[in-house]
């Protein structure tokens, strides 16, 4: 359309523009009505110059020239003697441009496609260009199922030839998609496939996925989907036909259909393995997924090509490629494969690099790596150091790249793109928690101390159930070969009925225990330590001045040994840790169990010993769901008669830890408070068990945040008989259910759940909001 506007002002210049009597010698050119463009500019675009004769054939030539740069409106040529005289009218420019209203699309985008296409402030204004523009824009946002969007540009007169060019924007919302209709389908059920999409129709959660909020790049996505589940399922010839979007009037929702064309299903004849092997052929066909007979699955053959790539990568040759060539047979429905290697050269690493670290020495993360510098690359220890840095507490994330090192062909640079967590050097906090009440708190308490990867604590707590005060040291390579030492020494007074417990006594209590974790084995994906450690602990309890508020059990305790003890103990331990991160992992376990053995110190002490389990495991599913199964179990007992274990080593269950929807400590055996006949008071158990199985739902909101539905089981025992004291017996399992939001705050971790008990007692106390600050980050 701007050619023949363009060609048709031209013939009008043309015809307005007088004809030479004769061709003439031109002495000299005279440019008039410029204003913003210099006579010098026009020049450098005129086909003529002084001295050069014209005549009336040339001057469409000049005519042209001149219209082409844009610059002008309106051009006419006229002569003087042996003057010629151009006379021109400026184009407008765009003095001012304004883009107000957009959210989605980012102003700085708008402005860089518009940029692109001449539209400027400085630039000649042109109202074609801005009216492409605007059409430009309602396609993109009706892409983004935004159908009610309007965009409305204005134009405003500015002194010295200039204008002000608004464009206002008025995106509306996202098309709801109403309905979802699959057309020739036949394998699966309509909600089977639609399942699979990344579209769907308003539900529960979509109010936070927005999945079913319209938009092109969605719906393309949903079609991809759509295509590779019937391939995963035999269907080698399955198209999508077409795909239809109706709007509805009110332009506020959508009606999508799809029509599809399934075939007939496929199956594996057989395979071969071709080209070059760098590794033995029998590993490589190890590798392989599929077996003869098997329903064809684009999943599988795409998993053994990886394995493959994987299997020669772990070797050097990480730039091996494994191609694909099938073979397929129409008429008995079979498909042959051929997957051909080319192993290219065996790569060397020539440096390893980590970036982003702003708190953490490169030594702290180099010695996590695996992978050795100037050695072949294994794509298994780059992956394995990966998520050895990912475990470090102070690490949010691990990113790695591979590039190879300019002119050559068998060496490589890799990075570690690391997101470090914050951590607090010097803190002073006042908090507040349902179980202890108000707390006051500081100290110095950093997990990764001046970027050396230690564990540096001097803290003091105050709250209404305990004062503690601590001293913990902890290098994580004590020794080179990645033994780790951990001290700590600390002091504090508690207050049992502050934590829901017995209200018969208090104590205080001096600790020290140093321990050390010793690396063992060499395998895949894991961590394994054996750990080791000694300790000294001296306990005072205190009975109140009214014995009458002295339970029966404690008073039969400390009669028979005492209210003094000093302890020495001995632990033992294993842990394994297979999980992809320290923070918020996703897939893997962690497990530890440990045995402490305490023997007195002095001749009146006790004699007892504590066995402990934890674990968690991680296991992804479908769309970035997790599954996650947490078990804890604890047991002590005396060496003696199980009525000499010491009650106040019991175990507790209740509460965020534990099972959520009852008060914190509160499950299990209560006492008898003497004088009174009452059974209200938690002694907890010398044996407890408590389990959890939950679903870790996607984050849409952020990276910090990490919500969760679960089921919760436990309770604590006592192996003795606690009637003899007058107590009551523990019933069996607790049971709950509910959600849990996970905050990484500034502050540290913040845990919020929301649980309802599904088997309790009359008795239990029951708490269905619970909060917690300072949790754990699985």
């Amino acid at each position: 359309m701007k050619k023949p506007i363009l060609l048709l002002l031209l013939l009008l210049t043309i015809f307005m523009t007088p004809a030479w009597a004769s061709q003439f010698v031109v002495k000299r050119i005279e440019i008039e009505g410029t204003q913003r463009i210099s006579p010098e500019t026009v020049y450098s675009y005129l086909p003529i110059k002084p001295g050069q004769t014209l005549s009336s054939d040339k001057t469409a030539g000049i005519i042209q020239a001149l219209y082409k740069t844009g610059f002008f409106e309106h051009i006419t040529l006229a002569r003087s003697g042996d003057t010629l005289i151009i006379k021109v009218v400026e184009r407008e420019t765009i003095g001012e441009l304004k883009i107000s209203g957009n959210s989605v699309i980012p102003t700085d985008k708008l402005t860089a496609v518009m940029k692109s296409l001449d539209i400027a402030e400085g630039r000649a204004y042109n109202r074609a260009v801005l009216d492409r523009i605007q059409q430009s824009l309602l396609n993109q946002y009706y892409q983004l199922g935004r159908f009610n969007a309007r965009i409305d540009v204005a134009v405003t007169q500015m002194p010295r030839n200039r204008v002000l060019v608004k464009i206002d924007i008025s995106e509306g919302l996202a098309a709801k998609i109403r309905r979802i209709n699959i057309i020739g389908n036949h394998a699966f059920k309509e909600s089977t496939l639609v399942n699979q999409m990344t579209i769907s129709t308003p539900g529960l959660f979509t109010f936070v996925t927005q999945n079913d909020q319209y938009s092109q790049e969605k719906l393309e996505a949903s079609l991809e989907s759509l295509r590779n589940y019937y391939l995963d399922h035999g269907y080698l010839k399955v198209a999508v036909k077409s795909s239809q979007v109706s709007i509805t009037p009110d332009r506020k929702s959508v009606y999508v259909t799809m029509v599809v064309e399934e075939g007939k299903i496929y199956t594996i004849k057989g395979y071969t393995l071709t080209g070059t092997f760098p590794i033995p052929r029998e590993q490589l066909i190890k590798q392989i997924r599929v077996t003869p007979g098997q329903v064809f699955s684009r999943r599988d053959i795409v998993d053994s090509e990886k394995a493959m790539s994987d299997a020669m990568g772990d070797k050097g040759y990480v730039f091996a490629t494994v191609s694909l060539n099938p073979t397929i047979d129409d008429k008995n429905r079979e498909v042959w494969l051929e997957f051909t290697v080319k192993p290219g050269k065996r790569t060397y690493v020539r440096h390893i690099f980590f970036s982003d670290n702003s708190k953490t020495n490169d030594e702290v993360l180099r010695r996590e790596v695996q992978q050795m510098e100037a050695a072949p690359v294994s794509t298994s220890q780059l992956e394995e150091s990966k998520r050895r840095i990912n475990l470090l507490p102070y690490m949010k994330d691990t990113q790695m790249t591979v590039t190879p090192v300019p002119n050559t062909d068998d060496k490589v640079d890799v990075n570690y793109k690391v997101t470090e967590n914050n951590s607090a050097e010097l803190s002073a906090r006042v908090g507040y928690s349902q179980v202890q009440h108000f707390l006051l708190g500081a100290g110095v308490n950093q997990k990764n101390f001046l970027g050396t990867g230690k564990t540096v604590g001097l803290n003091a707590e105050a709250s209404r159930y305990e004062r503690y005060y601590s001293a913990n040291y902890t290098d994580p390579y004590f020794t080179q070969d990645g033994i780790s030492r951990t001290m700590v020494v600390s002091a504090s007074s508690t207050d049992p009925s502050a934590m829901n417990v017995s209200q018969s006594y208090t104590s205080n209590e001096y600790d020290f225990n140093d321990s050390y974790a010793i690396p063992i084995g060499q395998e895949k994906n894991a961590i394994n330590r054996f750990e080791l450690g000694y300790g000294y602990q001296n306990t005072t309890i205190l009975l109140p001045s009214n014995r009458n508020y002295v339970s029966n059990m404690v008073q039969d305790f400390t009669n028979h040994h005492g209210r003094h003890f000093a302890q020495l103990s001995l632990s033992a331990g294993l842990s394994r840790d297979s999980r992809d991160k320290a923070i918020f992992p996703t897939k893997g376990g962690r497990n530890a169990i440990g045995v402490n053995v305490f023997v007195p110190a002095t001749s009146k002490s006790l004699k007892y010993y504590t066995i402990n389990y934890a674990g968690a495991y991680y296991v992804p599913l479908m769309k970035h769901y997790v599954l996650m199964t947490r078990g804890a179990m604890g047991y002590g007992n005396s060496f003696s008669n199980g009525t000499n274990y010491p009650y106040f080593k019991n175990f507790y269950a209740g509460g965020m830890d534990s099972v959520r929807g009852f008060s914190a400590n509160t499950l299990g055996p209560r006492d008898n408070v003497r004088g009174t006949g009452e059974f209200g008071n938690p002694t907890g158990g010398n044996f407890m068990a408590d389990a959890s199985l939950g679903l870790i739902l996607p984050s849409y909101f952020s990276d910090n945040i990490r919500m969760m539905g679960f089921l919760d089981a436990g309770n604590t025992w006592q192996t003795y008989d606690n009637r003899q004291f007058g107590g009551t017996g523990t019933g069996p399992l607790r049971y709950s259910a509910g959600v849990q939001v996970t905050w990484l705050s500034m502050m540290g971790p913040i845990d919020v759940s929301l649980a309802r008990p599904l088997h309790h007692n009359r008795a239990d106390e029951l708490e269905a909001f619970q909060f917690s600050l300072g949790a754990n980050f699985g």
